[in-house]
């Protein structure tokens, strides 16, 4: 059931990350990714295999192009409305499970907040090339996202880092793979393809300000500005029947 794309580009990530693939924890999470620091990274990826493009917004179902290129609605699965709501929502159960179990796997006896545990979601969309998926750039609330490509993913997990959190150490992450009791299928090591850092956007050129354009469009504004006000007082003057008295 794991994805032997995703799977090599999580090998690409440094060793300093641990990756948790297909558990259940009372619904099925994908992927779980977490680096060891203080806030340590927690992110929830679900990956959705798309060979037709989809559209939606964030809220209400999302449609799918069937071969014929009609919009066929996507079902719900109870209150994942889609599937931007089915990451948020297992990124929310896990967050809940990591809270409620954390005696399991955590080395200190103090009990940590549920918002300590808050898990990241992404919703990873594979698609065919050349397929244009119809919706939003990410959800207004900032609160997750979704990918297109591994390598747009991947760069994001590497780079992303939460701003507070729980602070997990390798012991832990250790003791909760066996609390999932996951079994271990890469140990890590060097790969040939590391990540690449994505290359800086290039900021716009301001362009320079024509002083003499700028000045000919309010000359021409205040032309039509007199136009307007001899064309009003001429209608005034017929109205009352007097002569217009214009300076």
């Amino acid at each position: 059931m794991i994805d032997p794309e995703v799977m090599e580009s999580i090998k690409r990530l440094p060793d300093s990350f641990w990756a948790f693939a297909e558990f259940n924890i009372g619904r099925n999470i994908d992927w779980f990714i977490i680096r060891p620091d203080d806030p340590s990274t927690l992110i929830l990826t679900e990956v959705k295999r798309m060979s037709k493009p989809i559209r939606g917004a964030v809220n209400g179902l999302w449609e799918k192009q069937s071969p014929t290129g009609d919009w066929e609605e996507m079902p719900a699965n109870g209150s994942d409305t889609n599937p931007y709501w089915q990451a948020v929502n297992a990124a929310n159960a896990l967050a809940d499970w990591l809270w409620n179990n954390q005696q399991l796997y955590r080395e200190n006896n103090d009990i940590r907040p549920s918002g300590d545990f808050r898990v990241w979601p992404d919703l990873l969309l594979l698609s065919p090339p050349g397929t244009q998926h119809r919706l939003p750039l990410a959800p207004p609330s900032r609160y997750g996202r979704w990918w297109f490509n591994v390598d747009d993913w991947i760069r994001h997990v590497d780079g992303w880092t939460p701003r507070t959190g729980v602070g997990l150490t390798i012991r832990e992450i250790e003791n909760l793979a066996e609390s999932l009791r996951l079994t271990e299928l890469w140990s890590g090591g060097d790969t040939e393809n590391q990540i690449l850092p994505q290359p800086p956007t290039p900021e716009p050129s301001m362009p320079s300000f024509d002083v003499y354009g700028f000045a000919a469009y309010l000359r021409a504004i205040e032309d039509r500005v007199t136009r307007l006000e001899r064309e009003v007082a001429e209608l005034s003057a017929q109205v009352n029947g007097d002569e217009p008295q214009l300076g």
